[in-house]
Formats: C-alpha cells, structure tokens, sequence
C-alpha cells in the first residue's frame, strides 16, 4: 500500500509536469510576447501578482518554495468571515484545528498532532506570530487581528523556524505600520447574540517611527442549555489587541516593537454526557441534544500576553543580520463538573502557567547568488506550572457512596443501606478510602524547559534550471520536573501518590524530582528543477524530532509504581515529498500538488486506559511506529476580471504501522488509523465582484463548500460501545461533514465603506466536534454550534 501510494503521487505528479517539459523551449519563447500582445492582439494583458511568502525568510514566489504550503491572506480572512485560527483549517488540505474549548486545542497536520494535555508534553505543531513560538496549548487558538496573512507549513520544519516541529508550522504574519496615517472600524453582529467590535489605527509618529494598535472584541450567547443553572454554555468573551512600533533610523536598519494580549472569560462546554457518571447506562437527565444538567456551569479563562523585538540590519555585501527576541506569558484557568451531573460527585479545577522568553539569531546570504543561504542560533526557555486539584463534591455522600459503595458495604456492618445516616456514609467512604467531603487529590508541579539549536538552510543553482536545497540543524533540549501527586483521597479510584508505594495510605507523598535531556541531528536535503518559468518540480526528504517528557497527570496507583519516573521518550521522524507548482495564464491559474510519506518512530500517544476492575489512568506511551503518507492539491483561477475560483482537496492515510498493546484494554492496533485524521478534506469556494456604477460602489459576493471526512476518536477505532446496561451508544467516530459558508456586500467606490451579510453553515448541519470518555468512565461529545449569521459594517479612515 505504501509503495503504491507513492509511486501514484509520483506518477500524477510527473505526469502533470511532463507537458510543460517538453514545451520548455516554446514557452520562453512566447511567454513575455503573449503578456505584450494581449488577448485581443492591441492591448496588454493583464498580469496577476505571485503570491508573496517569507516563511523561508526571504521574500519569495509562492511557487518557487520546494514546501508544501497553504497561504491564507487578508482578504481571504475577511472574504471567509473567520475570526480565529481554529476556523481557517476548514480551507487548507489535511489540516484540523479543534474547535472545542481552548485549554485542550488540538492543531493535526497531516494526520498527526496532539493537545498538550499536561505542562509535561510537548505539541508537535508550532503557532508563530512574526517569528515569535506561542507556546502550548493554551495559546495556540488565536483571534486574526490585523494580519497580512497566515501561511500553513506542512511537515517538519526546524530549518526554517527556532522551535522544533515534527507536524508542521503556522506562521501569523502581522501587518506593519507605515508611515501614513489611515485606520479602520468595524462592528459585526449576529444571532447568538454576537456583537464584534474591531478597530486599528495607523500613526506615524515621526520621521522613520511609525505606530499601529489593533483591537477586537467579541461577546456572544451559548448554544448548548444548562438545565439547572438555566445558562448558556459554550459562550464567547474575548478581548484582543496589539500594539506595535517600527523604528528605520537609517535604510539599513529597521526595529520592530509589539506587545500583544489575548484575554477570555468563558462558560464552556467540555462534553455533553451519552451515558451516566460511571458510563453504566445512557443518561437519563436531560438527553435531549444540546441540554445538559450539571450543578455549575464549567468555565474556562484564558490571559495571554507577549512581547516581542525584531531588528533587522542589512549590510553593504548584501547580507541581512536579523534577531528576533520573543517573551510569552500564558496563564489558562479550567474547571468542569467531571461528574457531569446535577449534583456535585466530583468536580476539577485547573490552572497552568507558562512563562517562556526565547532569542533567535540569523544570517541570511544576498538573494542575487547563485548559492544563498541561512545560519540561525536558537535558545529557548520555558518555565511551566500546574495546579490542578479534583474536590470531592458536597452531595458526594449521597450521589456516589450511597449508591456505589453502601450496596456492598453496609451489609459487612450489619447497616441497612437503603436506611444509612450522614455519619454511616461517611465511615463507609472512609473504609473505601476517600477523604472527606471538601478533600482534593492533588496534581502539582513544574517543568522547566531549555533548548539550544543551530541550524543551516541554504540552496545553490547549480545549472539552468536545477537548484539543490540543504539543511542541517542540531538541537538540544533540557527539561527538569519536580511534581507532586496525592491520591491519597481517592479511594477505590486508586490515583497514586509521588514516592509511596501502592496500597500505602499512610505515608505522606513527596515530590518526584527527575530530569531529562534530548538531542538531535535533523538533515534535509531537496532538489527542484525549472520545468518552465513558471513550473517548478521538487522532490524533497527532511527530519525532525519531538522531545520526550514526563506523564504529569492523574495516574493510576500501579501505573505511577510501573514507571516512577514518568518519562516517554524522544519521537523521530523522516519525512519524503514530491511536488508540482505553477502559474499559468500570465498568474491568472495557479495550481499546486504533493505527494508525501512520512514515518515516525516512537510516536508519542496520549491516551485514556482502561486497567480493569474499575480502575482507569492517562498514559503516555512510544508506539512502534507510524506512517502518513497522501496527496494535496490547491488552485487558485482568476477566470475573469470579476470571477474566481479556489480549491484544495487532500488524501491521507494515516495508520499505527506497529503499535502491540496499545489498544484502551491492551489490545494490539497495528494497522488502525490515528485518532483525529480523516481520510478526504476538500473546500471549493467562488468569488464574483461587479461595478454598480449607479450606487458608486462594487457588488461582492462569495460562497464556499468545504468537506472533511469522518474520523476516529480512539486508537480502538470503535464506531459504538456497550455499556454494562448492554445499552450501545456512539462512540469512537466522528462522521464527515459539508459545510457552505457565504458572504455578499458592497464596497463604496472611494474605499471608505463596506457592508455585509455573512452566514456559516448556511444548510445548518448538525454534527459532531469531538467525543472521549472521562475519567469516571463517562461517554460525552461535543456538538457544533449550528447555522450563523449577521452583518458587519466597516469604515475605512
């Protein structure tokens, strides 16, 4: 299967290439007569602009990049009506952006990627906003102010951005000021209540000093129904904004100054309950879709903020110094009623802190030669804390004891447990091991991270139309943890405790103190030939890696003894590619394709167990083996002045090559697909415009179909699962979903105004986000928000 699959991609590939190197010759001889003459034989053609990227650091054409890359722009942003990361994937190929609460988001690219459950493990994708790494997951999810573009990286990149990433790359590229004065103002409202306020004001300050500050901010109702508090959940309080400054004191150098924030305050929904607290049988209270009935609403805050300086220093010979200087702080608040139910069993608080400051130095060679080049120094520093803390509720007693525990208990003491006082259930909880009501099991700790990397990417035009593209980078990485778990109030639930031995209930735990350390050689190496001015062929191999960490989560008495030091290894992965990209019809049509095969070794998985008897825990292991391997394609036709068309459509087969044991229940799931990666993503979207000279202005009007194709869950591949009550309920997959999203306005003819009418999920599918079983064994999942819609008015100033 892996070497048919390839060689196809190859084989498309080479074969749409074919005709163009055959015509190699007669292309350069009428290319640049054909823009002159024009289609009517006297007036000149129009020529379309390249698309313009610097994810390589240097400004270069789209289409002369040997990576696989999707560019997302200002006007797509605006045209799309997108708010925020999560919702661009929806248009870019065998990419997934979880659209679930942020404190868990999930970036897949090319069927692999992960949450950073815990501050002990990493994510495989990196989020860059102007050269600067986000972080973990917290801070990944966010809101597109005032950017020029988003450009999506796909495969592993650590020889073109500081941090490391196995998966791929997002780069938010912001616009910079200017030195005119202009600015912008909108207000967006909706159903759900929505109101969206943005503003961005451009000031030039002085000569060769220049400032912007952008802000948005968003409110919107819930969508899902909490029946017992009577809220809304899954509701939208958000506040961004940035502020930057560019300093040019001379035309060799430019300082880039910003400080940007990201502060939201939500009622959230982390899964709406299938079955019961314990997933013995289906839910009884509130089963409807979209209702729940917890005690309290679950909420999530969020309070990231950073800064950043980028200077820039061009030399006589034509080399380019630049340092990028990044500071991040990230602070995510989480709690959730784990009990899902109406009264309160259980229920979790959570609070992760990362404070992160990293330094990146390059050197980049003039772009004139025929040999160019990039050196870079990379030093990174994370410090990252956690408290997270499960109470047991007030009516813990009543809800779980009596009805879990008492049955089997009681009778030993010769108590009636239908017939049991206050005091009689708390002795039993006592005996079963559980603290009192108002006790916590404790999870708490830090990790410290720090990483040193020098890396090399460079190509030489070694003849007419061949260039050789190299890389090589050296990365060390150091990570320290000190944590502390305390199980001791968790009764038959059995969670561990740092340095006690199972079955100990006496021995108070202390903290696990280890340290790791990683390094890594990554080589890449490309070659890309010109089969026309504007087709080029590459074939590509490249390498990463992803440190290994610690499990810093609630763990399983016997699993914590198993591996008292709580490490997983380093994951490895090589990666091969093919690729085609051109421009035809003077930049009117572009259109890209690629074939990739990837394989990971000791592919990190993080994952819910099930140990049996009751007992469940989180657990991180190295699978043996797995590979992706699929085909993307992305055109963009200016069929008309007034009417274009842009696709992308994406295969991926992405599977455990060897995983024995890995299963929920220990079962082999070798040759079972990864969780999260669907097999086929499409979106085909038209943009039509027309002059109405009578109203000054210029009709728009965009529609766009976007499909993703279902996927699992699990590493089970399960589609249902039976429940104790032999009920059977979904679980384990998500099923695909089409989605057709619109805009249409008006732009006045002087560039002052515009208004529009905007709608996502116009047909109003119902479908599903995500589903998992918690820690008590409940089945939940998460429904999507259903039809939106509004207007939004924009002045321009």
């Amino acid at each position: 299967m892996t070497s048919k699959l390839l060689m196809g991609a190859s084989c498309l590939i080479l074969s749409a290439a074919a005709p163009w190197a055959t015509a190699v010759a007669q292309t350069e001889s009428t290319d640049t007569p054909v823009a002159a003459q024009g289609t009517n034989g006297d007036e000149e053609a129009k020529v379309y602009e390249s698309i313009v990227v610097t994810a390589t650091r240097r400004a270069e054409k789209l289409s002369e990049v040997p990576i696989a890359m999707s560019v997302f722009g200002d006007d797509a942003i605006d045209q799309t009506s997108v708010r925020e990361l999560s919702e661009i994937s929806e248009y870019i190929p065998n990419v997934s952006i979880s659209g679930h609460n942020d404190f868990r988001s999930v970036i897949t690219i090319r069927g692999v990627g992960s949450a950073s459950r815990n501050i002990g493990f990493d994510s495989r994708v990196g989020v860059y906003v102007d050269g600067v790494y986000m972080g973990q997951s917290p801070a990944v999810n966010q809101e597109l102010l005032d950017l020029e573009r988003v450009e999506v990286l796909r495969g592993p990149q650590g020889m073109l951005f500081g941090k490391n990433t196995v998966a791929g790359a997002i780069s938010l590229v912001t616009k910079k000021p200017s030195d005119e004065f202009y600015g912008k103002a909108s207000v967006n409202v909706g159903n759900y209540n929505l109101r969206e306020l943005q503003g961005m004001v451009n000031l030039p300050i002085a000569k060769n000093v220049a400032a912007k500050l952008s802000i948005s901010k968003t409110d919107r109702d819930g969508y899902i129904d909490n029946i017992t508090t009577g809220n809304d959940l899954d509701t939208k309080d958000v506040l961004a904004y940035r502020a930057q400054l560019r300093i040019t004191p001379t035309d060799k150098l430019e300082i880039n100054l910003a400080y940007d924030g990201l502060k939201t305050d939500n009622k959230i929904l982390v899964g709406e309950p299938l079955t019961d607290t314990l997933g013995i049988q289906k839910v009884t209270i509130a089963p409807e879709p979209r209702k729940v009935a917890f005690d309290f609403d679950p909420t999530e805050d969020r309070d990231v903020s950073g800064a950043m300086m980028d200077l820039t220093y061009k030399f006589d010979n034509g080399f380019t110094a630049k340092s990028i200087t990044g500071y991040r702080d990230t602070e995510a608040n989480y709690k959730n009623a784990t009990d899902y139910a109406p009264v309160s069993m259980l229920y979790v608080e959570y609070g992760d802190k990362f404070e992160q400051l990293s330094q990146e130095f390059q050197l980049i060679s003039p772009d004139d030669n025929a040999f160019t080049y990039m050196a870079g120094l990379y030093y990174y520093n994370q410090s990252a804390d956690t408290n997270r803390d499960v109470f047991l509720g007030d009516d813990f007693l009543t809800a779980f004891i009596q009805p879990v525990v008492a049955p089997s208990v009681a009778p030993l003491l010769n108590l009636d447990p239908n017939n049991l006082t206050e005091a009689q259930l708390a002795f039993i909880s006592s005996l079963a091991g559980f603290g009192p009501v108002g006790s916590k099991v404790i999870n708490a700790g830090t990790v410290d991270t720090e990483s040193f990397a020098a890396y090399f990417n460079g190509s030489y035009d070694f003849a007419d139309r061949w260039t050789l593209g190299f890389g090589l980078r050296y990365s060390v990485e150091d990570k320290d943890v000190n944590w502390l778990l305390d199980g001791r109030n968790s009764g038959v639930f059995r969670i561990g405790s740092t340095n006690v031995a199972p079955g100990d209930s006496t021995t108070a735990p202390t903290p696990l103190v280890n340290d790791r350390r990683d390094s890594f050689l990554s080589p890449a190496v490309s070659l890309s030939y010109a089969v026309t001015d504007q087709s080029n062929l590459y074939v590509k191999y490249s390498s990463g890696y992803k440190s290994g960490g610690f499990n810093l989560d609630f763990i399983n008495e016997d699993e914590l003894a198993a591996n008292s030091g709580l490490e997983f290894g380093k994951e490895t992965v090589d990666a091969y590619e093919i690729g085609l990209k051109n421009e035809f019809m003077n930049g009117r049509f572009t259109l890209n394709l690629a074939g990739f095969y990837s394989g990971y070794d000791d592919y990190q998985v993080n994952q819910f167990v099930d140990l049996g008897g009751g007992r469940t825990s989180i657990r991180i292991t190295n699978a043996a083996k797995v590979i992706t391997q699929g085909i993307e394609a992305e055109f963009n036709l200016q069929a008309t002045d007034n009417f274009s068309l842009q696709g992308s459509a994406g295969y991926l087969d992405a599977t455990f090559d060897s995983f024995p044991g890995g299963g929920t229940a220990g079962g082999d799931v070798s040759g079972n697909q990864l969780p999260g990666a669907s097999k086929w993503s499409a979106s085909l979207g038209g943009l039509y415009t027309r002059d109405l000279p009578s109203l000054g202005a210029t009709f728009l009007t965009r529609l766009d179909m976007t499909y993703k194709d279902g996927f699992y869950t699990t590493v089970d591949n399960q589609k249902t699962t039976t429940l104790p009550s032999t009920q059977v309920v979904p679980y384990g997959y998500i099923d695909s979903v089409t989605l057709l999203n619109g805009r249409v306005g008006l732009q006045s003819d002087n560039g002052r105004y515009e208004v529009y009418l905007w709608g996502r999920n116009l047909t109003d599918e119902d479908y599903l986000i995500d589903d998992f079983r918690d820690f008590l064994g409940t089945i939940v999942n998460h429904p999507n928000i259903g039809r939106t819609y509004g207007a939004e008015l924009v002045v321009n100033f």
